[in-house]
């Protein structure tokens, strides 16, 4: 990235420290650097910004005219900010933004977790593993918007979100609520389920070889879903073990259910445009404790999030003014 890599070790430095905030001055093909360690208000950085190892950062109304690098251990929130760059979350790092926007990428990479809020959009949103990782990481998008989501790790919570295509491959699961994605979805390898719920999908839906229960529109009938799900193309759940629900969706192109184990339940309440190849029994009712699986996800990252959010800004606000 930026933000270390720039300057190299044989390049003399200059070092302007303002209260909590110090500016790395390198020549002129390099960018400066502001390393942030405490709290910042409603000012301009024309430069990178990085919170480093083990830091806490708390920014409110900051323009950040670069990218940012979050590093190990570190944690940064952003209250009605602007990044023009990209965002770089590291191994445990924490990344939390309300009411702001990021034009590049989110980059998790062994991360602690990402929280998106409150109108906060950003271009792709992405979590990988890293090397020596010790966590699975989140990503939590609430009320925002991404132009993809790439999820390789962890867990991926959606609620009230304008997104592009996404991907979860290998997550733990992938809840999708009260959404509009733009593109394709496609839930793979989960080891703890996926739910869609209230949502439209202006592309294929697509589930395979997860564990744990997938519900598509199911839970209607319990006040679980409010109302049905859309799904221009096809939809497909294929080699899930724990458990298939499909009711009350509309369908604009084939759906097919195969090779589950149990059998997929698919409901009468579907309206598909397509063809319908099931192997499916008679829709019962979402048993209880698959429907509280699915709350147990959204109650657990908000009490993770409220945590992680109220150390983030007390750590930054012992730490001092950061400029």
């Amino acid at each position: 990235m930026k933000l270390g890599s720039k300057i190299a070790a044989s390049t003399a430095t200059a070092a302007l420290a303002i209260g909590g905030v110090t500016l790395m001055a390198a020549p002129a093909q390099a960018d400066l650097v502001t390393v942030c360690s405490g709290h910042g208000g409603a000012v301009t950085l024309p430069t990178d910004l990085k919170v480093p190892a083990g830091a806490s950062c708390f920014l409110d109304g900051t323009v950040i005219q670069g990218d940012v690098t979050v590093e190990g251990d570190a944690n940064l929130h952003v209250l009605g900010g602007q990044i023009d760059g990209e965002v770089t979350v590291s191994s445990n790092g924490y990344f939390d933004a309300s009411d702001t926007s990021v034009e590049g990428d989110v980059v998790n990479s062994g991360s602690y977790g990402t929280y998106l809020e409150e109108g906060t959009s950003v271009a792709g949103l992405s979590a990988t593993p890293a090397e020596g990782a010790d966590n699975d990481g989140f990503v939590f998008v609430v009320d925002a918007s991404a132009s993809s989501i790439d999820a390789q790790v962890g867990e991926l919570y959606v609620s009230g979100a304008r997104l592009g295509g996404v991907s979860a491959d290998g997550t733990e699961y992938a809840d999708i609520f009260d959404s509009v994605l733009r593109g394709d979805l496609s839930v793979s390898g989960t080891s703890s389920g996926a739910i869609l719920c209230d949502s439209e999908v202006l592309g294929d839906a697509t589930y395979a070889d997860t564990s744990g229960p997938v519900a598509v529109g199911a839970g209607e009938q319990d006040g679980f879903c409010s109302s049905v799900n859309y799904v221009d193309g096809d939809l497909s759940a294929t080699g899930v073990s724990g458990g298939v629900y499909i009711d009350n969706n509309i369908v604009g192109g084939d759906l097919t259910t195969a090779q589950n184990s149990p059998t997929a339940q698919v409901g009468d309440n579907n309206r598909v445009r397509g063809g319908i190849i099931t192997e499916e029994v008679a829709m019962r009712t979402m048993a209880a404790e698959v429907t509280a699986e699915f709350e147990e996800h959204e109650a657990e990252l908000e009490e993770t999030v409220e945590e992680m959010r109220s150390e983030t800004v007390e750590e930054a606000m012992e730490a001092g003014p950061a400029f």
